[in-house]
C-alpha cells in the first residue's frame, strides 16, 4: 500500500473485541479497499488490557494503522472516533465499530456516491441493525434513525466534529455535520454495514 494515496479513511474504535478481525476482513475482502486507510483506535482508559494487546496483534491487514487514545473514561468509542478522524489522511472518513462488518459492495457504493457529488458534503448511508431493522427508515435526522456506521464525512468536517460523550454520540456527530454543511447533505439508499452479524452475513466466507 506504500505510495498509494488513500481515497477513504475508516475509523474503528475498539476495546479489543475478537470480532475486530472480521470487521477488518470485511473491508479488505473488497477490491476497492486498495487506497483505503483503516485507523483502529484502542480505548486505553485504564491501560492496555490483554484484549487490547491481542487486538493490536490482529491489525495486520492492508493499509491499517493502530492508534491508542485515553479519554479519561469509557464512552462507547465516541472520543476514539473524534481522535481517529483527526488523524485521518483521506478526503473522506467513514466510521465503523469493532463488532460490525462492511457489506459486500459497500466500498464501491461509497466511492460511487462520492464521485457523483458536485462538491464535498456529508453522506448518510443505511445499515442493518442487529434486531433486523434497516436504519435509516426515512431520510430524517432524528434519534434512533442514524448510527455511526451510516456516516461518511468530508475530512474537514470529520476533523471538526466532536462526537457526543453519550451513547447517542453518533446522532450528535450527525447533527453537527449537518450544521457545518448548512443542511447540504446526501442521503444514500445503500446499506453499507451490518451490526453484530450472524454467520450467514459473513459474505466473504459464505461466497455472498
Amino acid at each position: 500500500m506504500h505510495g498509494v494515496s488513500p481515497w477513504l479513511s475508516v475509523v474503528i474504535p475498539t476495546v479489543g473485541r475478537e470480532t475486530l478481525e472480521r470487521t477488518l476482513a470485511s473491508i479488505y475482502a473488497q477490491r476497492e479497499s486498495r487506497g483505503v486507510e483503516v485507523l483502529v483506535v484502542g480505548d486505553t482508559f485504564g491501560g492496555m488490557t490483554p484484549e487490547l494487546e491481542r487486538a493490536r496483534t490482529r491489525v495486520v491487514f492492508g493499509n491499517c494503522r493502530w492508534l491508542e487514545h485515553d479519554a479519561g473514561l469509557h464512552c462507547v468509542g465516541q472520543p476514539q472516533r473524534t481522535f481517529g478522524a483527526r488523524m485521518a489522511k483521506a478526503p473522506y472518513v467513514w466510521f465503523s465499530q469493532d463488532d460490525n462488518i462492511a457489506t459486500q459492495g459497500s466500498l464501491a457504493a461509497i466511492k460511487q456516491c462520492i464521485g457523483a457529488l458536485d462538491k464535498p458534503r456529508p453522506l448518510f448511508f443505511r445499515f442493518l441493525a442487529y434486531w433486523g431493522d434497516t436504519i435509516w427508515r426515512v431520510p430524517l435526522l432524528a434519534l434512533g434513525n442514524i448510527d455511526a456506521d451510516c456516516l461518511v464525512f468530508p475530512r474537514w468536517i470529520a476533523r471538526t466534529v466532536e462526537w457526543g460523550m453519550r451513547y447517542e454520540g453518533d446522532y450528535d456527530a450527525a447533527v453537527k455535520a449537518n450544521e457545518l454543511a448548512k443542511g447540504d447533505v446526501a442521503w444514500c439508499d445503500e446499506v453499507i454495514s451490518i451490526s453484530r452479524p450472524r454467520p450467514g452475513h459473513l459474505w466473504w466466507v459464505t461466497g455472498g
